[in-house]
């Protein structure tokens, strides 16, 4: 097998796209702007950054150098930097986070075709000094054109660059004056293997809809990497604004410790409610102790047998049989869960079956202690 390639140059910046990202690093649903798309930028900078590797050199008694080796430097993340042509409030609210400042789709700021339930972005506003205002980061794709012999190649059309993670902030001065606004970001870039094939958008107002997949990354297992990039057929050239992340639907969730979905990229249940909406999920028997899946707000669900229910599946109740004298005492079998109170002691067997002596007990679930008084369990600590 030989590698071939046909050598098209990336020219023009096309498309620019930015994916919120949620908690556990997948692409956001149900946020106030999932996804957006411009190609309002001027220009789009990545700069790998790499750790210089230690250096090791020993010189003899003469001076002169004995030993020299040198580690190889290695790649630690991107520094990246876009550029916009305006002030453009929502990318700058999803890129460093703040406020959007907003009016009604009925006022006089609302361009023509305006919804009126639909709120018209006017401004913004920063964020509070002191907050980190994007701790869940953001996803930025560049599409550019792939030229080849002076006109577009006429396969794979278009080179397709990720970020799966990215931290932003303002740079530089922004100077109002005669000439445009520069709004300019830094950032610093770094792998998240949960952004898979990114954000699945709702595209059901676009005409003629794209295949559903059209826009996606199609090398999910390489996301663990700062930067990637590649050919591809097509990218979202004409579209703008913000869209919805429609997310990958769940076909079932496998215990585990943690459970895997099907398929890999389903977009996780934002919390317990959402993923109890979801029934099931092809579980029918109790998940075993400690088996758990992680939902995208951090905490962790189990299926019981009936129900999705908090945290991590529990350890099976194992029934106390017996308990023996001691100071304090043990039940039996091992990992028996002491019984709750006096009462539920009466299935249990003693040992030595005889009056337990001075100062013998076993310890209840409730904290008391009772011990055998040769005929029966009583309260206390044996006289």
């Amino acid at each position: 097998m030989t590698l071939v390639q046909d050598n098209a140059a990336s020219v023009r910046g096309v498309v620019a796209r930015a994916t919120r990202l949620g908690p556990d690093g997948a692409p956001a649903t149900n946020t106030a702007c999932d996804v957006y798309l411009t190609g309002g930028f001027i220009s789009f900078q990545f700069t790998p950054e790499y750790s210089e590797g230690d250096e090791i050199e020993v010189k003899n008694a003469a001076g002169d150098t004995c030993v020299y080796y040198k580690l190889p430097d290695t790649l630690k993340n991107v520094g990246l930097q876009l550029e916009l042509c305006d002030p453009d409030p929502i990318l700058t609210q999803m890129l460093v986070g703040g406020d959007v400042l907003t009016a009604s789709g009925t006022s006089g700021y609302a361009p023509a075709g305006t919804a009126a339930d639909d709120l018209v972005a006017i401004g913004y506003a920063a964020e509070l000094a002191g907050v980190q205002a994007t701790p869940d980061g953001v996803a930025l794709e560049v599409w550019a054109g792939a030229v080849l012999n002076g006109k577009a190649a006429s396969r794979a059309p278009y080179w397709h660059y990720l970020f799966p993670y990215a931290q932003f902030k303002l740079d530089g001065d922004r100077v109002v004056e005669n000439g445009n606004l520069a709004t300019v970001f830094a950032g610093t870039g770094s792998g998240n293997e949960a952004f898979g094939t990114g954000p699945r958008m709702d595209l059901s107002d676009v005409t003629p809809a794209p295949a559903e997949d059209a826009f996606d990354w199609n090398f999910p297992a390489y996301t663990d990497r700062p930067y990637l990039y590649a050919r591809t057929m097509a990218a979202p050239v004409g579209l703008k604004g913000v869209f919805d992340n429609l997310g990958v639907s769940i076909v079932s969730i496998q215990a585990g410790s943690p459970a895997t979905f099907n398929p890999s990229n389903a977009t996780r249940p934002a919390n317990l409610a959402a993923l109890r909406a979801l029934g099931p999920l092809g579980n029918s028997s109790a998940w075993s102790a400690n088996q758990s899946v992680v939902l995208a707000d951090g905490n962790q669900a189990y299926w019981d047998g009936d129900s999705w229910e908090n945290g991590p599946a529990p350890a099976p109740v194992v029934n106390a049989t017996s308990a023996s004298a001691g100071t304090p005492g043990s039940f039996s079998p091992n990992g028996a869960t002491p019984p709750a109170t006096l009462s539920a002691l009466s299935s249990v067997t003693a040992n030595p079956t005889t009056a337990w002596t001075t100062g013998q007990r076993v310890v209840l679930g409730n904290g008391s202690s009772a011990y055998w008084n040769g005929t029966a369990w009583a309260n206390g600590t044996a006289p």
